[in-house]
């Protein structure tokens, strides 16, 4: 059943994925403009060849460290440095690139001094606003997006979409972590998600029979939480339905990876947005999903199938029939009916 707040919350999460998106491009289109692609290509392919699988690691480690460091610290101190640290390391490359165009003339060293100055300023502003979180985890996805872009070829960037890809799923589905890592994260209002919350009123002929009698279970927890004003809202014959949804940063820095990525191709953003647009497809498919099955999903297997068929378009549209395009939208379709068929198989 179909209801506004859904909508609503689809493209608020929606708008926040595309300001990512687009916005790490036109960062990206900053150091193109100033220096010359071929450098940074170059340079991409022998680094990225031998460490697409350190990197996989490095994530996976990291993932782990801090599920133990959950486990065994319930303080706050640490988490706020973690925080600050990865806040603000990716957002001082998006400020350092950012003022680098705007003042060429600075010299380097007061380049750096203002982006560290103004990424501090982001940390100190989140955690004093906490409804800040947000605007600090775009700019670390921005950042982590654009510098990853930059260090990896399209194929090689490819290649760590597809592998991140699946450990999302067994990250979700079978080892279930990530699930528990996210409500950590979200408890502790931490810069690595993204989310939106929203409550709606409805009326009893709204609810079906069956929601009606889930509904009695979920009032009754609506009353125990003492929230003056869910009371409020249950004395006036309507019903509050909360909603919140949550996107890690992965989720919006491994597409825009991609499609930064993707520049070297053509030395053109066509196949950039092309990149950009099947994420947004497959982000849209993860909400769909989350509507109809109410339970947590890797949003990266769905944003992973799009982005191969429309990066095969793309080559097409550009250069006509090619082999590698249509192995990208092979891949992409089989990995969509594949992930469908899984996750209805893990929600039912």
């Amino acid at each position: 059943m179909l209801r506004l707040i859904e909508n609503r919350q689809l493209v608020h999460i929606l708008v926040l994925f595309m300001i990512v998106q687009f916005g790490g491009l036109l960062v990206a289109s900053l150091v193109f403009s100033t220096t010359p692609p071929v450098v940074i290509t170059s340079s991409s392919e022998t680094v990225s060849t031998s460490q697409v699988i350190e990197y996989f690691g490095y994530i996976v480690l990291a993932t782990l460290v801090i599920l133990l460091v959950f486990k065994v610290y319930h303080g706050n101190l640490l988490f706020i440095l973690l925080e600050a640290y990865v806040v603000g390391v990716s957002s001082f490359f998006v400020f350092a690139i950012v003022i680098s165009y705007l003042l060429p003339a600075l010299a380097a060293n007061y380049v750096y001094l203002l982006s560290i100055v103004l990424a501090l300023a982001l940390i100190i502003a989140k955690n004093k606003r906490p409804r800040l979180r947000n605007v600090a985890t775009v700019f670390a996805s921005i950042g982590v997006g654009v510098v990853l872009g930059f260090i990896f070829s399209i194929y090689i960037a490819y290649l760590f979409m597809l592998i991140i890809a699946i450990y999302d799923y067994v990250a979700v589905f079978v080892t279930k972590h990530m699930v528990t890592l996210a409500n950590a994260l979200s408890t502790r209002n931490l810069a690595f998600l993204i989310g939106t919350s929203d409550v709606e009123l409805l009326p009893p002929s709204y609810l079906k029979k069956k929601e009606m009698r889930d509904y009695a279970k979920y009032k009754s927890e609506l009353k125990k939480s003492g929230n003056p004003i869910l009371l409020k809202l249950l004395k006036s014959n309507k019903y509050p339905i909360v909603s919140q949804i949550q996107l890690g940063a992965g989720d919006l820095g491994i597409p825009l990876m991609v499609a930064v990525s993707a520049y070297t191709v053509f030395f053109n953003y066509f196949l950039s947005v092309m990149v950009i647009i099947g994420a947004a497809f497959g982000l849209t498919a993860t909400m769909v999903f989350l509507r109809v099955y109410k339970k947590p999903l890797p949003a990266i297997p769905p944003l992973f199938s799009f982005v191969s068929i429309f990066l095969g378009i793309g080559i097409l549209a550009k250069i006509g029939s090619n082999v590698a395009a249509y192995v990208f939208i092979l891949i992409g379709a089989v990995a969509f009916l594949v992930t469908m068929m899984l996750e209805t198989r893990k929600v039912k």
